[in-house]
């Protein structure tokens, strides 16, 4: 799928599946999944490829409102899922989709884990936040044997390729979600995207220290850089509403990141041991220098209400020069803006050196797990296996056009013998395939992360480079805004030496569940008081104090104790 979609997918996710009700665990007197696999069981009838006769097995989906349908089609039911069944002989039937945007899908999710309602045989989800519900339920099976069994060495290989990729899903010893191998590598860390137009225009350069960035910010807020003669700029737009760190667009991890320190992340202090970045002195740092700003007019007097849409919104009617995101930016909102403004442009730039030479920001890594039903029949589990290793296998082939057959009059057409991907030249309009693809287009990381430098890097493609590039929706930058992405992910991959990775990928601790959104939200009040001028900085102090009695200190210990028991 695209950048865009892949990232703005993985951002609805991650908003919409607030998934608040466990399911019953009922363990009594059950055949351990072990003892299932274990036994002899009937392989199916593959003949070329293809399960005889066709195997079925059920899921749920995300109805996303990014993504584009041919007349009659749908996630359910569209080119994709034909081929497979006809290709594959594999029958993907989904129960129900729901949307991303307007809780459709958390609310089905909900009422299916409360009602004791059948599982799906397979559910794919995408948000972190959730897994540990659906996998303390009861309803899905411990994952490790039956992968070890049924899958192909390219899919193992593809998961093996992501570092500590197990982690998040394993439960006393369990693993119990098998991890994606999907992997960014760069593409969804955010950049600095500032306006080029508006630097030309006042005959500034970008900047590379803080200094820099403030004679920046304070051109562009008072010497009217989008020229309507009228004060109504300004420099900086980042994310606050709820908390500081990971927005899809607008992160504002990096303004710390200057000074040292990352909110909202645990990773490891000087003794080695998990801290909360929030409580670190960096952060302090950070937010009197967002108070100085404020004050001077750089960000937003209402900056503590801004949001993914707020940002999208300044950015698209001309009024801010500075934002953070990943690659897909100029493509969206980039591109509204120049809808009306067609000189706009914004162009991606490392982060500015902070304090002592340091610059820091969230490490937004792609994190998915796919989770099976512990009833599923060995039917259902084989063909699942089948589907997931023919489409690895199927990548890994060398064969340019194995997924020729559903990409076809969709993504390109073969005219005179070549494919052809220009919008204009398909019949009905271009439909990236990509994105009805399930759980993966089977690209194994180091293989997508090849084809990606060598396109940001513009050396010659192959023909199998083309078609990798048409099963995973990738672009080869033809236009500007294409091209953008590639230039921001080189940026990306020179900097990530400054990326912070969540370190803790445990489960939910105990007082994680019955304090986390108390001391978020006794966080965001005592940094925007900071913020505002409403409280001195030196209230940051009282601040970690109380978090640390209200339970943060407990946190650390059990975060730690998890940490030790895997580093």
């Amino acid at each position: 799928m695209t950048m865009k979609t892949r990232v703005l997918t993985v951002a609805l996710a991650t908003v919409m599946l607030t998934i608040g009700v466990l399911g019953c665990s009922n363990t009594n007197n059950q055949v351990s999944e072990s003892d299932k696999i274990n036994k002899e069981t009937k392989k199916l009838n593959i003949v070329n490829g293809k399960i005889e006769p066709t195997a079925t097995f059920t899921t749920i989906r995300m109805d996303n409102p990014v993504v584009k349908f041919r007349d009659g089609e749908s996630i359910s039911d569209n080119t994709f899922t034909r081929w497979v069944e006809n290709k594959l002989g594999v029958k993907i039937k989904t129960l129900w989709t729901g949307g991303a945007t307007d809780g459709s899908f958390t609310t089905k999710m909900k009422l299916m884990l409360s009602s004791g309602e059948k599982m799906p045989d397979i559910v794919n989800i995408g948000d972190p936040n959730n897994f540990n519900l659906l996998m303390d339920s009861g309803k899905f099976m411990d994952v490790g044997d039956v992968f070890e069994k049924y899958a192909s060495p390219a899919y193992k290989a593809a998961v093996a390729e992501k570092e500590d990729a197990w982690l998040p899903f394993i439960r006393d010893g369990k693993k119990m979600a098998i991890p994606s191998a999907d992997e960014d590598f760069g593409q969804a860390q955010s950049v600095l995207w500032i306006r080029q137009d508006w630097l030309d225009k006042l005959n500034l350069k970008a900047p590379t220290t803080i200094g820099e960035l403030e004679t920046v910010m304070d051109a562009f807020v008072y010497q009217d850089p989008n020229g309507n003669g009228i004060k109504d700029t300004f420099a900086l737009d980042f994310a606050m509403k709820e908390r500081l760190s990971g927005a899809a667009i607008g992160d504002a991890s990096w303004i710390f990141g200057l000074f040292g320190a990352v909110p909202e992340r645990w990773y490891p202090g000087e003794d080695g041991k998990l801290q909360y970045g929030s409580t670190q002195p960096g952060v302090k740092q950070g937010l009197a220098k967002l108070n100085e700003w404020k004050s001077k007019g750089y960000i937003a007097s209402d900056i503590a209400l801004h949001d993914t849409n707020t940002i999208v919104q300044a950015v698209t009617s001309d009024k801010v020069g500075i934002v953070a995101a990943p690659a897909f930016f100029m493509g969206y909102p980039g591109s509204l803006l120049q809808a009306s403004h067609p000189n706009a442009l914004y162009v991606p730039y490392p982060l500015p050196v902070g304090v002592d030479g340091q610059n820091m920001r969230t490490n937004l890594n792609l994190v998915g797990a796919t989770l099976i039903n512990k009833d599923i029949s060995d039917e259902a589990l084989q063909a699942f296996f089948h589907y997931i290793n023919s489409m690895y296998e199927g990548s890994e082939s060398g064969d340019p056009f194995y997924f020729r057959g559903y990409q076809e009059g969709y993504d390109y057409i073969v005219k005179d013998g070549k494919i052809v991907t220009e919008e204009k030249e398909i019949p009905g309009g271009k439909i990236d395939t990509s994105v009805y693809v399930f759980i993966t287009s089977g690209v194994s990381p180091k293989r997508n992360k090849e084809l990606f430098d060598k396109i940001a890097n513009r050396e010659e493609l192959t023909d199998e480079d083309r078609a990798l590039m048409i099963s995973t929706g990738t672009n080869a930058g033809i236009t500007p805004i294409q091209r953008s992405v590639y230039d921001a992910y080189l940026v990306s991959k020179k900097q990530a030496s400054a990326n912070v990775k969540q370190y803790y990928m445990g489960p939910t601790t105990s007082t994680m569940s019955s304090r986390n959104e108390l001391l978020q939200k006794m966080q965001m009040e005592a940094f925007t008081k900071i913020i505002y001028g409403e409280a001195a900085v030196n209230t940051f102090d009282q601040f970690v104090e109380k978090w640390k009695s209200m339970g943060g200190d407990t946190i650390t210990s059990e975060v730690n104790e998890w940490y030790d028991s895997v580093k």
